[in-house]
């Protein structure tokens, strides 16, 4: 850093220009120049780095909710299992915000402005919230958090909720998908998947 703001001092002034009139501008161009030269260093902006996580949480969450749909359309399907509605439930039951807070996801436009669902939105109505990670006995907007293991936001009707981002979720999801194959008659040949 000190070596670029000295080249760029340099520069500045063989220009005839006041290093204290161009201050800001040199630190301004000596951030610019040093990141870059992190960046092509393969150095990733912190900002990047903390957000990762949120990517792979947002992208469980999104999975696990394509699952449940899947799975609901699947139960109403005619010749299906009836397990398979008890299967679908399961879902809701093991992780009830799933709907809510994977709604607030996809609606961050609405719920950055205080807006809950419908045509139009309705302002939210926010309820208190008193967890392990916030305190908010008057109710708070919390958008895109994680408390541990748990992704979390404030949904459409005003509550806080959560989905666990974990192997303990996983392992739920596991044992339903295995449930569903296991509860239709599979004709052809043995296969093991997936692939190499």
């Amino acid at each position: 850093r000190q070596e670029i703001r000295q080249i760029l001092e340099e520069e500045y002034t063989k220009q005839g220009k006041s290093y204290w009139d161009s201050h800001h501008e040199i630190y301004l161009e000596t951030e610019i120049i040093l990141k870059r030269e992190k960046w092509q260093k393969g150095i990733l902006p912190r900002e990047f780095e903390h957000n990762i996580v949120f990517i792979y949480a947002r992208a469980f969450l999104y999975a696990l909710d394509a699952f449940d749909k899947f799975l609901g359309v699947l139960s109403r399907e005619e010749n299906v299992p009836e397990v398979i509605s008890e299967l679908h439930k399961k879902i809701s039951d093991i992780f009830p915000d799933l709907r809510g807070v994977r709604n607030t996801a996809q609606h961050l436009e609405d719920r950055s402005r205080g807006l809950g669902s419908g045509k139009p939105p309705k302002p939210l109505d926010l309820k208190p919230i008193d967890n392990n990670f916030i305190s908010a006995p008057g109710g708070v907007l919390v958008l895109n958090s994680l408390n541990g293991s748990k992704y979390g936001s404030t949904m459409a009707d005003g509550h806080y909720g959560e989905v666990d981002v974990s192997p303990e979720s996983m392992s739920h999801l596991q044992e339903i998908l295995n449930n569903i194959l296991g509860s239709f008659k599979w004709h052809g040949s043995k296969q093991h998947k997936p692939s190499v």
